[in-house]
């Protein structure tokens, strides 16, 4: 297997050329569109006071989009595996450009919520696309600095929205973070449709060689997963016990049985057997997991902090998630060129641990803290986020074949997204619980304080766990060859 990842594996020319730039800017601009999305997380509260709801109400225009995302990530990385990145990284990026029309003309939550489906399909494709791209580019024996570059765009991404979401919500309200993202929607998809070769990600000539698009196992894990993620963030609003808890997740295990029974008889199957047993696939995808699972409280509890504990406004919101951002931007090229200089597990150990100490700095605050305190603690964060992503994507491609970097991709995706939303169902539940606890005794505004201390801590205790595992079970990537 590692043979074959090496020789069909796509390298950087010895010279760099215009045709490189331009692919390599497609995969940048792939990342940074997928990663726009942080900006909705600025307008929380504009959205929550012009539709007039409540936080649990205005948190289904994440989790709706984050568990479909999910849902369609193997499937999207698989799909390119059988007919090449470049269709659907056109794909989606056609659909990310309809989705933020629709988005932004929404004239209910209902209608907004719906149409970031639409929106999740488009994302779904470009997370699955851009880091095999991206890896197309360098050099084998560059592949950390591949992967930090990656991830330098998708922090790039959340600093420019964090930054421009809040003097646009101010200025035009919450429509302008989705229609403030069509100009370089359209420029990735003009950049993609003139730079990307047809033959990427597509290496084998014959047809048969090609694997095959399983359809019946990508719908069954959008099915599961929108089941089991929907039903827990539903029995966090309306009760454990109701009705439409209780189907959605009664009907996760037999979706569950017969994911497994399909994928067994799969030609090819959307997650090879082959793949998951891999400890290299494992680790990188765990560390993905836990890491963004720790860290989500930054982006769907600390935005009230600030709005409703400091009483500041979406700009020095934005600002706060910007240096979160930046700190990403400056520490993940590092992280990839320390990947390939000191091996991956120590810089992605070395990165969660950092992220875990972040996170209980900022678990100290109150509301009686200085602006500049949060923004140390998340830039903390920020460094750490960017080493642990560069070393976690430069295991995963390091260590499954060239063919199947579109599914690589899409398991991290997966990963990320699965993270994310079982933070917002989970850490949200224990949040709402702790709050109502203390609030019996207590005034609301303390309440809160004290809840957000303690998702925080427990933020810092999952990537503190994540950091011994990844240091434990991590192993660098053979290289059999050297590109120049």
């Amino acid at each position: 297997m590692r043979a074959q990842s090496d020789t069909n594996a796509p390298a950087m020319p010895g010279r760099i050329t215009w045709r490189t730039l331009l692919l390599a800017s497609a995969a940048a601009l792939g990342m940074v569109l997928a990663s726009l999305d942080f900006a909705v997380n600025v307008g929380l509260p504009a959205m929550r006071d012009a539709f007039n709801t409540d936080l649990a109400s205005v948190q289904w225009v994440i989790v709706v989009f984050i568990a479909t995302r999910a849902g369609l990530a193997l499937g999207a990385g698989a799909f390119a595996d059988r007919f090449g990145l470049r269709l659907v990284y056109l794909f989606g990026t056609t659909t990310y450009v309809v989705s933020m029309v629709c988005l932004s003309l929404s004239p209910t939550l209902e209608v907004l919520v719906g149409f970031r489906v639409l929106q999740a399909l488009g994302t779904g494709c470009l997370y699955s696309t851009a880091p095999a791209i991206a890896a197309s580019v360098f050099p084998e024996h560059r592949r950390g600095l591949s992967m930090g570059f990656t991830s330098a765009s998708l922090a790039l991404g959340m600093v420019t929205s964090t930054l421009g979401a809040g003097p646009l919500i101010q200025l035009f309200d919450w429509p302008a973070v989705f229609a403030g993202r069509l100009p370089l929607a359209g420029l990735a998809l003009l950049i993609g449709l003139f730079s990307i070769p047809r033959s990427l990600g597509n290496q084998p000539t014959d047809d048969a060689e090609k694997p095959r698009f399983d359809l019946p196992g990508s719908a069954l894990v959008l099915s599961l997963l929108l089941c089991l993620m929907i039903g827990l963030r539903l029995g966090q609003a309306i009760g454990w016990t109701s009705i439409p808890v209780l189907a959605l997740l009664a009907a996760s295990p037999p979706i569950l049985v017969a994911l497994i029974r399909v994928e067994r008889s799969a030609a090819s199957p959307v997650l090879p057997g082959a793949l998951v047993r891999l400890s290299g696939f494992q680790t990188a995808v765990g560390a993905m997991f836990l890491g963004h699972f720790s860290q989500f409280v930054i982006w769907f509890i600390f935005p009230f902090y600030i709005t409703d504990a400091l009483g500041r406004g979406p700009v020095t919101l934005g600002i706060m998630l910007a240096v979160m951002s930046t700190s990403n931007i400056l520490s993940s090229p590092i992280g990839g060129w320390l990947c390939d200089r000191w091996g991956v597990r120590p810089v992605g150990a070395a990165g969660l641990l950092t992220s875990a100490f972040g996170l209980f700095a900022m678990s100290m605050l109150d509301g009686n803290s200085a602006v500049w305190h949060p923004a140390v603690g998340i830039a903390v964060v920020g460094l750490g986020v960017g080493w642990y992503q560069s070393a976690a994507y430069a295991l995963m491609l390091g260590t499954v074949p060239a063919e199947r970097y579109g599914t690589a991709s899409g398991a991290m995706s997966l990963a990320q997204a699965s993270g994310t939303v079982l933070c917002v169902a989970i850490v949200g539940a224990v949040f709402s619980a702790l709050s109502d606890l203390y609030a019996a005794s207590i005034p609301a505004d303390a309440a809160f304080l004290l809840a957000y201390r303690d998702v925080f801590r427990i933020g810092a205790i999952t990537a503190a766990v994540a950091a011994i595992t990844f240091a434990l079970r991590a192993r660098q990537p053979r290289i059999t060859s050297r590109s120049p």
